[in-house]
């Protein structure tokens, strides 16, 4: 996992998840979190490279950044439908600028959020539902199952409940993207 500033503030910061695949250097993150064509990624030995957002899904609140020299190991991904409600689940993210911090909470389902959720239109897509600590800078971070597989992308809280990406529904934003 790394960081991404979008731009040269914090306010635009967040975390990235190097997801492997056929092109190396990749990372994939929340759409919200990079807002320009350029971004800084901070890997985790403290090197600042310039990234440039490569893919872009407002849709799914994904998009996917591709930072040359990164050399950060893909991690492994796991399926969230394979889960069963009460199993454990980690985000890990840079709440408020503090890095590489740890959530520890419970899985709840897969699934589309019911209309009046504020989602503009998003509510009808599923998303893993878990009731893990979330702030800003977990967005675009890991959501992981008890054996460190990423089951989801950390993207936002609604009423109380942390959802994310489905690990699934990440292959689809990076199809193309060498």
């Amino acid at each position: 996992m790394v960081q991404v500033i979008d731009g040269a503030r914090w306010q635009g910061g967040g975390a990235a998840i190097a997801w492997g695949g056929d092109a190396p250097d990749l990372f994939v993150t929340s759409a919200h979190v990079v807002t320009r064509k350029r971004v800084t990624v901070i890997t985790p030995d403290g090197r600042m490279l310039a990234g440039d957002v490569v893919r872009r899904d407002s849709e799914r609140d994904l998009a996917v950044v591709h930072a040359p020299g990164a050399g950060v190991p893909a991690v492994a991904t796991g399926d969230p439908y394979a889960l069963r409600p009460g199993s454990l689940v980690f985000a890990v993210g840079h709440p408020f600028g503090i890095t590489h911090a740890v959530s520890v909470g419970v899985f709840q389902a897969v699934g589309a959020l019911p209309a009046g959720f504020g989602l503009n239109g998003q509510g009808s897509r599923p998303w893993v539902q878990a009731d893990v600590r979330l702030a800003p800078g977990n967005s675009g971070g890991p959501l992981a199952d008890a054996e460190g597989r990423v089951i989801g992308v950390a993207a936002m809280i609604v009423s109380g409940v942390a959802l994310a990406v489905p690990a699934s529904d990440v292959a689809s934003i990076l199809s193309g993207v060498a």
